[in-house]
């Protein structure tokens, strides 16, 4: 019991959280403090923000397995459901911002940019995660059919960190950084896999 309260007190700590890079993003656009092209600063920081949220994700699952401290399964899913909106945000900005709006735009860098294609296919790989994180989800697909949907989010990883690097030209620490970050621990989640399989066998 205990530790269903201290699951649920760090999950709403989370889903709090969550919000507050963007109301400051929100904040600091209305108020003019973004400089001369601010829709191109709310169109990086909300792929930052996505960014880190996603790996923080991934990271939530090695500590896990890691430290076996339950509670922290609270923080999962609104890390996992903070990734997908600001993820969202960060396409409508393209869309309707960077694109102005104009369909005719934006299919174009669709055809032609590889970073948006990459971008709008792990965004794809996102929605069907953020529409089973449902507490009913498990119990309508299957928790079996529910855990291997889930797996989607390395793909999903992978890709970003694609789109990740197309923008920024390589040159990036960060995301020379997260990229080490997401070998890792597909490593480790490798690891753990086989060791399972061992076990069984």
């Amino acid at each position: 019991m205990q530790a269903r309260k201290t699951a649920n007190a760090l999950a709403w700590a989370f889903w709090l959280g969550g919000a507050l890079p963007g109301l400051w993003l929100g904040w600091r656009y209305q108020a003019g403090q973004l400089g001369v092209m601010p829709h191109e600063v709310v169109l990086h920081q909300t792929g930052r923000f996505a960014l880190l949220a996603l790996m923080a994700t991934l990271a939530l699952g090695f500590v896990q397995w890691l430290v076996t401290w339950r509670p922290l399964y609270g923080a999962r899913r609104p890390l996992g459901v903070w990734t997908f909106l600001y993820a969202s945000a960060h396409g409508a900005i393209w869309f309707w911002l960077d694109q102005g709006g104009v369909l005719e735009f934006a299919l174009t860098e669709m055809r032609e940019m590889a970073h948006v294609k990459l971008g709008l296919a792990a965004l794809a790989l996102m929605l069907p995660l953020a529409l089973t994180s449902v507490d009913a989800a498990p119990r309508l697909i299957g928790l079996k059919l529910w855990k291997r949907l889930h797996l989607l989010v390395w793909p999903a990883a992978v890709i970003v960190i694609a789109h990740a690097w197309v923008v920024s030209r390589f040159e990036n620490r960060l995301v020379i950084f997260l990229t080490g970050v997401v070998l890792f621990l597909m490593a480790t989640r490798a690891y753990a896999a086989w060791r399972a399989a061992r076990r069984q066998g």
